[in-house]
C-alpha cells in the first residue's frame, strides 16, 4: 500500500464517512462497513482496510481519528443567489451595493477581496465553434463572448443549448 506524503485529516460527515483532507484538497471518502472494517475511494481506487489501525498506517498519521478537522460554524452546506446554486464552498455574494453589481446576472466572488467574478447558474456561451454550457463560470468570459442563462439546472441549460446550437447551424447553412 501506498501512504500520503502529507499528513491527512479526516472531517466527519456522518456516523460512518469522513471526507479525508490533504490541507485545503479532498482526496477521497473513507466509510466504515458494518462489520467494522473500512474502504478509502477516491476517483481513481478503492482501498479495503480492515481497521483502524490499518487506516492510519495508509495514511500515515496515527493521529487520524482523534484529531478531526471541525466543520467551521460559519459553513453553509448549499448556498443560492436569486434562486441558483453556487458550487463553491463559502461564496461571496456581489450584491446590489456593489459597483460592479449586475441586476440579470448573480455574481459571486471566491474571497471577500477578489475582483474576479463568477457567475452563480448554468449558462450557455456562444464560442467561436459553437454553444457551450458552464456551471458557475468566470463573469469575463460569459461577457466577452456572449452568453444565454443563467439557468437553475443543467437539463433546463442544455435544453437551451440544443436550441442555440441548431439556430447555429441553420443560420451556418444559409450562408
Amino acid at each position: 500500500m501506498t501512504k500520503l506524503k502529507n499528513k491527512a485529516q479526516l472531517q466527519q460527515i456522518s456516523d460512518v464517512a469522513w471526507l479525508v483532507r490533504q490541507g485545503p484538497r479532498k482526496l477521497g471518502i473513507l466509510n466504515k462497513d458494518i462489520q467494522e472494517h473500512y474502504f478509502y475511494i477516491t476517483g481513481k481506487e478503492f482501498v479495503a482496510l480492515n481497521d483502524e489501525q490499518e487506516v492510519t498506517d495508509y495514511f500515515g498519521n496515527v493521529n487520524l481519528f482523534s484529531e478531526q478537522i471541525e466543520m467551521p460554524e460559519n459553513f453553509i452546506e448549499e448556498f443560492y443567489i436569486k434562486g441558483h446554486k453556487v458550487d463553491y464552498p463559502n461564496p461571496h455574494p456581489i450584491d446590489f451595493g456593489h459597483p460592479d453589481y449586475n441586476p440579470d446576472v448573480p455574481l459571486f466572488s471566491k474571497t471577500s477581496d477578489s475582483d474576479i467574478y463568477y457567475a452563480a447558474g448554468w449558462y450557455c456561451i456562444k464560442f467561436d465553434k459553437g454553444w457551450k454550457h458552464a456551471n458557475g463560470p468566470k463573469y469575463s468570459t460569459i461577457v466577452n463572448y456572449g452568453f444565454e442563462g443563467p439557468y437553475k439546472t443543467e437539463i433546463e441549460c442544455r435544453q437551451a443549448l440544443k436550441l442555440l446550437n441548431k439556430e447555429l447551424r441553420k443560420q451556418s447553412d444559409q450562408v
